[in-house]
């Protein structure tokens, strides 16, 4: 990886511009062609070191106010079984397990939007009593204090907007 995919890679950890021609703005501001970014793009993606360009869709403002950090005591033989059946929903952002600790014996997390409470509620509810978990816990989101990418690379001089 040399300074112009470093560059490149500061700059996409912000916003990407919102313009008709996105890569070439990029381009532009990286000093280079926009096939030059389009060929990088592409490199450090066939080489691993590039996952995906996403948007980041804030939810609050598409009318999902309701968040929960979802906790279920999962049987470890059944963890990979309920971790893929959990993050098929579309109330599902993210699903992960972790290990569980003497007090907190929760294995398996899931960030969940909805549009209200209730619909979280009713399908955590639905979706533990329909695969046998006894224990699991709603917490509900109560106000978002911060939310940002992960940042690799300093150096760009986009500012990131909540």
């Amino acid at each position: 990886m040399d300074d112009v995919d470093r560059r490149l890679i500061a700059k996409l950890q912000g916003n990407i511009p919102l313009t008709v021609d996105p890569y070439r703005t990029l381009a532009e501001r990286l000093g280079v062609s926009e096939e030059t970014v389009i060929g990088r793009l592409q490199a450090l993606r066939a080489s691993g070191k590039l996952k995906r360009i996403g948007a980041v869709l804030r939810h609050q403002n598409s009318g999902y106010a309701a968040n929960a950090m979802v906790v279920f005591k999962a049987p470890p033989d059944e963890m990979e079984r309920l971790g893929k059946l959990l993050s098929e929903s579309p109330l599902v952002s993210h699903c992960y397990e972790r290990a569980p600790c003497t007090e907190w014996p929760y294995t398996l997390y899931a960030m969940m939007h909805g549009r209200n409470m209730e619909t979280i509620e009713e399908f955590v509810r639905s979706f533990a009593l329909e695969h046998g978990v006894e224990r699991f816990a709603v917490l509900e989101s109560r106000e978002e204090l911060k939310k940002t990418s992960m940042l690799f690379f300093g150096g760009s001089d986009d500012k990131k907007t909540p």
